[in-house]
C-alpha cells in the first residue's frame, strides 16, 4: 500500500517530488544510453537559452519563475561543465550575459531525438488521464501566487490561537444585524443566483422564525474586540426533532473550530431538550461543511419529503440520539 496517498494533500510536496525523482532518474539513463552527459537538471536553463538566446541570470529567473540563486547556481555548474559561458554585455558593461557553448550547440543536434521522444511518451500519458494535467498544475500555480500559501497558513494558525478566545452567547437583539451580514455573504459567495423570498423572510426576523417557535440562535464573537463571527440557528419541530439552519462563519475565521464550537452547542441544547434527532439540509459542493458533519455523527439519507423546499439543497443529514 502507497502511504502517502493516504495523507491527503499534505503530501502534495512530497507526491510532486517523488515523482520529479523518478522522471530524472529514467532521464539520466535515457541520456546515458544515447552518450549524454547533460544533467537534466540543465534542462530548464538550457532550452531557455537555446529558444530566447543569451540573458542575465536575472532574466533568466524572471522567465523561469524561479529564484535568482537557483539560477545563479544552475549557470556556474553549467559553466563549469562548459555548456554555459558568461560574457559581459558589450552594451552594458554591468550587465554579466549568459549563453550555450559551442559544445553545447553540439549536444543540441544528438538531443534533440530524445526531448522529442520523451515528450511523445509525457503527452500520451498526459493525454490518457481524464483531466488535463499540465492546465490543472498550471492553475494550481496560479492559485498558489495569487492567494500565496505561507501567509495564508501562517494567518490560519493565528487565528486558531485567537479561536481561544471566542466565546459563544445566545440570542442577544444587538446582534440581529450580524445574524443576516454573515448568512447573506455566505449565500453570496456560494449561492447568489438561488435566494428566495424564504431566506430574506429569516434573516430579517429571526426572532419570529426560530425564537418565537421554540428555537435558538447563537452568536460566536471574539472576546478581545467583541466582533461577532459565527452565527448558528437551532429550529424546533415536532416529534422532538430539531433542525440545525443558518451555520455562518467569517471567511477569516474558517478552519479553525469557530463553526464546530457552534454545531456543538446546537447539539448539546438538543441533548438537552430531549431530542430525538437533529437533521439540516446542505449542498454536495460544500465539501468541508459535509466533513465537519460526518466527524459528528451525521449520516446523509434520502430526504423524507422527497426533496427540499431549497433548490441548492441537495443533502439531508441526520443524527439520532
Amino acid at each position: 500500500m502507497d502511504y502517502m496517498k493516504n495523507f491527503g494533500s499534505l503530501s502534495l510536496g512530497s507526491r510532486l517530488k517523488r515523482l520529479s525523482d523518478a522522471l530524472m532518474q529514467d532521464v539520466i539513463r535515457l541520456y546515458q544510453s544515447q552518450g549524454i552527459t547533460l544533467n537534466p537538471t540543465f534542462y530548464p536553463l538550457f532550452n531557455l537559452l537555446h529558444q530566447q538566446g543569451s540573458m542575465t541570470v536575472t532574466e533568466a529567473a524572471e522567465k523561469l519563475a524561479v529564484s535568482h540563486p537557483a539560477i545563479s547556481k544552475i549557470a556556474r555548474k553549467m559553466q563549469q561543465e562548459r555548456w554555459l559561458s558568461k560574457t559581459t554585455d558589450p552594451e552594458d558593461e554591468r550587465r554579466q550575459l549568459l549563453a550555450l557553448t559551442s559544445e553545447s550547440e553540439q549536444l543540441l543536434e544528438q538531443i534533440a531525438p530524445v526531448w522529442t521522444a520523451i515528450q511523445a511518451h509525457l503527452d500520451a500519458l498526459i493525454g490518457a488521464q481524464q483531466y488535463p494535467l499540465l492546465d490543472s498544475l498550471a492553475e494550481f500555480e496560479s492559485l498558489v501566487e495569487q492567494q500565496g500559501f505561507y501567509a495564508p497558513v501562517l494567518q490560519q494558525l493565528e487565528r486558531r490561537n485567537e479561536s481561544q478566545q471566542i466565546v459563544i452567547q445566545g440570542w442577544d437583539a444587538e446582534f440581529r444585524g450580524e445574524f443576516k451580514r454573515i448568512n447573506m455573504a455566505w449565500l453570496n459567495q456560494h449561492f447568489k443566483t438561488e435566494l428566495t423570498e424564504r431566506d430574506f423572510e429569516v434573516l430579517d426576523n429571526p426572532e419570529g422564525s426560530y425564537l418565537a417557535r421554540g428555537g435558538y440562535i447563537w452568536f460566536a464573537h471574539n472576546s478581545a474586540d467583541k466582533s461577532v463571527v459565527g452565527c448558528v440557528a437551532l429550529a424546533r419541530h415536532e416529534g422532538g426533532r430539531f433542525e440545525i439552519s443558518k451555520l455562518g462563519v467569517d471567511e477569516a475565521w474558517q478552519n479553525v473550530g469557530v463553526g464546530r464550537n457552534l454545531l456543538m452547542t446546537t447539539l448539546d441544547k438538543a441533548r438537552e431538550q430531549g431530542a430525538s434527532e437533529v437533521f439540516l439540509e446542505s449542498s454536495s459542493k460544500l465539501e468541508k461543511a459535509l466533513q465537519l458533519y460526518r466527524n459528528l455523527g451525521f449520516k446523509q439519507v434520502p430526504h423524507p419529503d422527497g426533496h427540499s423546499y431549497f433548490s441548492r439543497s441537495d443533502v439531508y443529514m441526520t443524527l439520532r440520539f
